[in-house]
């Protein structure tokens, strides 16, 4: 069972890589076919395990749109921020936030280096264990 314990961070880091890669998949989508809007912060769509933003926004044709974020920047903005989404013009509701005051793009730089931290650690840790 010992044997095992490498396997734990490099297991971490890969699935840590698939989100990440997940989501920036998700933002080259955006970036090529979606649409662009002025939106605010109106609220937050609690759970008993999450909270995200939910953003209201004007679609090209007009439409009022009430999209929930998944960042977890939601602790530093404020209801009422004024905020930049891309959307999908298919499904709006699919948006994301691209630009804001407390918006940092060093997130996902930081998971990328946590990724590569892990699986590093986890391939030391199996050449002294297997090695």
């Amino acid at each position: 069972m010992a044997d095992l314990y490498p396997l734990l961070p490099i297991v971490a880091g890969l699935v840590v890589l698939v989100f990440l890669l997940r989501h920036v998949r998700f933002s080259v989508f955006l970036a090529r076919n979606g649409a662009r809007a002025e939106g605010v912060i109106v609220g937050y769509r609690e759970t008993s395990t999450s909270s995200r933003m939910v953003v209201r926004f004007l679609t090209e044709d007009g439409r009022q749109i009430f999209a929930t974020h998944d960042s977890t920047g939601w602790t530093a903005s404020r209801n009422g921020d004024p905020v930049v989404v891309l959307y999908d013009p298919g499904r709006p509701d699919q948006a994301r936030i691209v630009d804001a005051p407390w918006l940092s793009s060093w997130v996902r730089v930081m998971f990328g280096l946590l990724a590569v931290a892990l699986i590093a650690v986890g391939m030391l840790f199996a050449a002294v264990t297997w090695g």
